[in-house]
């Protein structure tokens, strides 16, 4: 559904209807919940001619989540914290394989029931308490799309500059403490604009996106690196020095880089279920695991060795952004080419990891007036402008801090998640159920206290160790290595505690023996069919 809502013009020549803005949404005839609770269709199981992402899409779509900007940089931030060329890509594959075991259990959720995140999570934390994870998850997607939106800008500065060299004369018109120059917020602003249309499109049509970022992105990143080591004789100095960091220092640096490396998809652990609702099959989904690894480990690996081998092209300190490299180069059809290639980066990582989840969530909470598409467009306003990526982005350690600090809290999250569906639940789901306030999911007055508990005890171990990354100033003492390893410190913790309450303290009316799916008698024939065809 778009921004509007259709009404019958009404006159005495009978014209056609109109289209005509309505600020609430009409409470849709498909919509699964009860009578006298709003929701709307963007909120319903996924029906079955939406089932539209197989194999291709799912490779395509970790590329086009993976191969932006910030990732070509998290990889080469591994180096400055002490770890050798090794070790980061060691790191980089390690930390990916963790993190995609969760992305596929949650993702499981929604390949099986077509659910939304938003809407499982309510089986685990209750129909109120499930505000917290989505509230949370919003939060953290607005802060993603603002800092993928500063790397876009950046990239447009490039693009720019290539067609008209005379555009990085503009004079600066605001003041040092604004954190950004004239020209990064006309480019910032410029880009935004160029973004803002493909938040109408919707998430089962992305596919075509996906496979032109598939193409594109990872030739851009395998240019940019060749050049680089080309130009350099080698891979330069950083591959042969190994880690600078030892004992202490060492594993800290390590802790720190695979902290930030999970923690950049810790929300997609917890929301996967928006996006395998699409799938074309239960099992189809499972090839996210080679998808995000092979894309990961390309693009981080790009970035490292052209940043080292900046080192010898151009003296002094790498340079860890691409912008930063192709500001060097004179070949202006080669930095638009490779520019415009991070736009098309920056667009998909932005629109697949970022807004759609943000609106996702944006429906639940206020289903009378936000659908996907109106989601989308307020994520791209409070997103795109109230909070400062520059801020966040000025320097690799700060970048690593920032990704690692909210991978503690997701990851109770997504091991609730998790332990409802596998441990506890053991697939058995009454969807209807989960969109009725007052049906078995209600626990007590909408809340799980299992779930609440499980949340305070694992996540308050690792504040003392969040409070000492914001502020390196504060120290916490032997405690931060309870908190170093990021997600896995919230998650294994989680997952267990979870499973062991809901074993002691049972809530059984939520314990079903079968599945209430919400799929037409033939399309769930259909799906087991698809499903037994794919496992063969």
């Amino acid at each position: 559904m778009g921004l509007f809502q259709r009404k019958n013009a009404q006159s005495a020549e009978d014209k056609p209807a109109a289209e005509t803005f309505s600020v609430r949404l009409p409470k849709q005839a498909s919509s699964m919940a009860p009578e006298g609770v709003w929701s709307n269709a963007d909120l319903d199981p996924t029906p079955r001619s939406q089932w539209t992402w197989g194999v291709v899409t799912w490779w395509t779509f970790w590329l086009s989540a993976v191969a932006d900007p910030a990732m070509f940089q998290t990889g080469s931030s591994l180096i400055p914290a002490g770890l050798g060329v090794s070790d980061a890509i060691g790191c980089v594959i390690l930390a990916n394989v963790v993190i995609s075991i969760p992305i596929v259990l949650n993702g499981t959720i929604g390949s099986r029931l077509r659910i939304p995140f938003p809407v499982a999570a309510r089986s685990s934390f209750g129909y109120w308490f499930s505000l917290l994870p989505v509230v949370s998850r919003a939060v953290l997607s607005c802060v993603w799309y603002s800092i993928e939106t500063y790397n876009g800008g950046a990239a447009m500065t490039q693009c720019l500059r290539a067609m008209w060299p005379s555009y990085l004369n503009i004079p600066n018109h605001l003041p040092e403490s604004a954190g950004m120059t004239t020209i990064d917020f006309c480019s910032y602003f410029l880009y935004w604009l160029l973004q803002l249309p493909f938040h109408f499109i919707s998430p089962k049509n992305l596919r075509w996106f996906f496979a032109l970022k598939f193409v594109y992105v990872p030739i851009v990143a395998l240019a940019t690196m060749g050049t680089m080591v080309h130009q350099a004789g080698g891979g330069g100095p950083l591959v042969a020095q190994g880690a600078t960091a030892k004992g202490m220092d060492y594993a800290s640096a390590w802790c720190l880089g695979f902290a930030a490396l999970c923690g950049n998809w810790a929300t997609l652990a917890v929301n996967s279920p928006d996006f395998t609702r699409y799938s074309t099959t239960p099992r189809t989904q499972i090839w996210q695991i080679p998808g995000l690894l092979v894309s990961t480990v390309l693009i981080t690996t790009c970035g490292i060795l052209a940043a080292s081998a900046s080192v010898i092209v151009y003296g002094g300190e790498a340079l860890w952004s691409p912008f930063d490299i192709y500001s060097n180069w004179d070949n202006r059809a080669a930095v638009w080419f490779c520019s415009f290639g991070w736009i098309i980066g920056s667009i998909g990582a932005n629109i697949t990891a970022n807004s759609i989840s943000a609106a996702n969530d944006l429906t639940s909470l206020f289903p009378k007036y936000i659908n996907i598409t109106r989601g989308q467009i307020i994520t791209a306003v409070v997103g795109g402008w109230a909070f400062v990526p520059w801020k966040i982005l000025s320097s690799g350690t700060s970048f690593l801090n920032f990704m690692s600090a909210y991978a503690v809290i997701m990851g109770p999250f997504a091991a609730i998640i998790t332990a409802d569906f596998w441990l506890v639940k053991k697939f058995n789901y009454d969807v209807p159920a989960l969109y009725d306030p007052h049906g078995r999911y209600t626990y007590w007055n909408g809340i799980n206290w299992r779930a609440v508990v499980t949340c305070i005890v694992t996540i308050a171990p690792t504040m003392p160790g969040l409070i000492q990354t914001v502020n390196p100033n504060i120290q916490v003492g032997d405690v931060f290595w309870f908190y170093a390893p990021g997600f896995v410190s919230g998650y294994v913790p989680a997952l267990l505690v979870y499973w062991l309450l809901n074993v002691f303290f049972p809530h059984h009316d939520t314990l079903i023996a079968s599945a209430v799916t919400s799929t037409a008698p033939e399309e769930a024939a259909e799906g087991d069919i698809e499903s037994k065809a794919s496992a063969q």
